[in-house]
């Protein structure tokens, strides 16, 4: 048995006919005939019953036809992946992100990706940037999007993503929203929400606190930037943190405020090393560099309007 003598056998059962069956597969009808007979007899079935310009499938025949057609989807959905893996590489993306942006940036540029690459399948993973890190280097993912990492967290050389200040966030109708500026010296006595202490960033705002001599209210940490900005959103108290993570609360819940001295963020893509370039992963961050800029601008705009 082979692969032309089957094909032979489905034709013939799709079309209704040797003669159909050898339109479809641009050959002659004795050739057809001849296939199927060689295949009838390479598996030992009758698969048809034949009378004057007719052939009936036998019993054996639509049998062995339910299993051609199993195969053949197979072979379907293969041709189809090599498609993919030919216009986008592996035709599936495994994409890792802090909560912070896994929450409200990267899903905002899936969208915009998928209105282009509407096939290509993509894999979502949250965890904190050393986790990420650890993916990475294990080649688990395809590219992560961390927060500022020690240089031992990282094998490869990290590549900016953004850069941008961090805001003083409060509830709407919070006291210090009349203010254009936020000090340290405007949070004494605040209660205060804060980033967990093994965390980036947690140590130089504690730091900055502890030179103006400014003591603020703290009963509440955690690593996740979204937690903070829910707890925000609804007046547990306030905090400094990255501007990109409250875009989806600002119209309702959440105010901004730059702070000062500044205390940057940054967003940083890690690729795994050794690993040759990859087209769809490369498509792919060209809309998140976009879209980051975008609403870094955005951010810079509302803080214009706001009068700063």
């Amino acid at each position: 048995m082979n692969l032309s003598q089957v094909e032979a056998f489905r034709a013939v059962m799709l079309s209704g006919s040797t003669t159909a069956a050898a339109r479809v597969l641009h050959t002659s009808q004795p050739n057809v005939s001849r296939s199927i007979s060689q295949l009838e007899k390479a598996i030992g079935l009758q698969l048809f019953e034949r009378s004057p310009g007719k052939l009936t499938p036998t019993e054996e025949g639509l049998a062995f036809f339910d299993e051609v057609q199993r195969s053949f989807l197979g072979l379907e959905k293969l041709d189809e992946a090599a498609g993919k893996i030919k216009r986008f590489g592996t035709g599936l993306l495994r994409i890792a992100a802090v909560s912070t942006i896994a929450l409200g940036l990267l899903p905002r540029a899936i969208k915009r990706f998928t209105q282009v690459y509407p096939d290509v399948g993509i894999s979502i993973h949250m965890g904190h940037s050393s986790v990420i890190a650890q993916w990475i280097d294990a080649h688990m993912c395809d590219m992560g999007i961390v927060s500022q990492l020690s240089n031992q967290a990282i094998s490869g050389e990290p590549d900016v993503l953004y850069r941008i200040n961090s805001v003083c966030m409060m509830a709407k109708g919070h006291r210090l929203a009349q203010k254009a500026l936020i000090t340290p010296a405007d949070l004494a006595g605040e209660t205060f929400l804060s980033v967990a202490k093994p965390d980036w960033g947690r140590a130089h705002v504690d730091r900055i606190f502890d030179e103006a001599g400014v003591t603020r209210k703290m009963n509440v940490e955690t690593s996740y930037g979204s937690i903070i900005c829910s707890l925000v959103a609804i007046d547990m108290g306030v905090s400094i943190g990255n501007p990109l993570a409250t875009l989806d609360y600002q119209k309702d819940a959440i105010v901004t405020r730059p702070f000062e001295p500044a205390v940057t963020c940054e967003g940083l893509l890690i690729y795994p090393k050794g690993r040759p370039t990859n087209r769809l992963v490369g498509e792919f961050t060209k809309v998140l560099r976009q879209l980051a800029q975008e609403e870094c601008d955005a951010v810079q705009k509302r803080q214009d309007t706001a009068g700063v």
